[in-house]
């Protein structure tokens, strides 16, 4: 994959201490820092970039950290076709299933806003895992607290009416949208080509009618767009309202 890479033995007495703000490295010395930041590839990315694929044969190449941005992993599952997605904000990192053997066919990666990202080698974060206890323990956390978290939404999910029905084609629709500029140079949301109404609904676990009634609320309101076939969402900030539980 093209990169725009700075390497980490250039800039170890400016990045070292940026390290420090990664989640899983916040208890490692100053020096274990400087030693990761040279060994890492490091990558400044714009919004909208797409940082690998592997569907176009890209692969994220290690752990990445994510110094300062936002990423959004996109993972098709199901036979219904859908697809979930996870943003990894500064200080999170990405890449570590796949360093462990977890196969991780049909993810994306692509950069939600401007920021910078560090890329550690796989042999090299295994053998950092193996040497120190403070990141193996704050790695073996952030999945615990993931897995109560999935416990939680799952136990909500099971008792769904359907008001929460339309959260979620909200959320979904949230999901899809990507950085676009409009006509007149503005920054906004934009679903290039909008799922059908049934496919919608199998992926939220709802029906079509209430995908139909949860779109034309936000065409309504003002909040979206109609831009055939897709969707511009013209009020993030309201949408994401919508997304929350009343």
């Amino acid at each position: 994959m093209s990169r725009n890479v700075v390497q980490g033995r250039n800039e170890t007495a400016g990045q070292a201490q940026t390290l420090a703000g990664i989640g899983i490295l916040s208890g490692l010395s100053p020096r274990e820092l400087a030693l990761l930041a040279a060994e890492c590839d490091w990558r400044s990315i714009a919004r909208g970039d797409i940082l690998f694929s592997f569907d176009q044969g890209g692969d994220a190449g290690g752990v990445t950290f994510v110094v300062a941005g936002s990423i959004r992993l996109a993972r098709g599952s199901g036979a219904a076709g859908r697809i979930f997605y996870t943003d990894v904000g500064a200080g999170g990192q990405f890449g570590e299933m796949a360093v462990f053997g977890v196969a991780e066919d049909g993810i994306s990666a692509v950069a939600r806003e401007d920021g910078l990202i560090a890329t550690l080698s796989g042999s090299r974060f295994i053998e950092l895992l193996s040497r120190e206890e403070s990141v193996s323990r704050a790695l073996l956390c952030q999945y615990a607290r993931l897995l109560r978290a999935r416990e939680t939404s799952s136990a909500a999910e099971s008792g769904t009416t359907e008001g929460t029905g339309a959260q979620r084609v909200f959320g979904e629709l949230l999901a899809l949208a990507e950085p676009h500029r409009n006509g007149e140079g503005q920054e906004c949301l934009r679903i290039a080509r909008l799922p059908r109404h049934r496919e919608l609904a199998a992926r939220v676990d709802t029906t079509e009618e209430v995908v139909a009634r949860a779109i034309a609320e936000l065409v309504r309101e003002g909040i979206a767009l109609r831009d055939y076939p897709g969707l511009v969402v013209a009020d993030e900030a309201r949408l994401r309202a919508l997304c929350e539980p009343g």
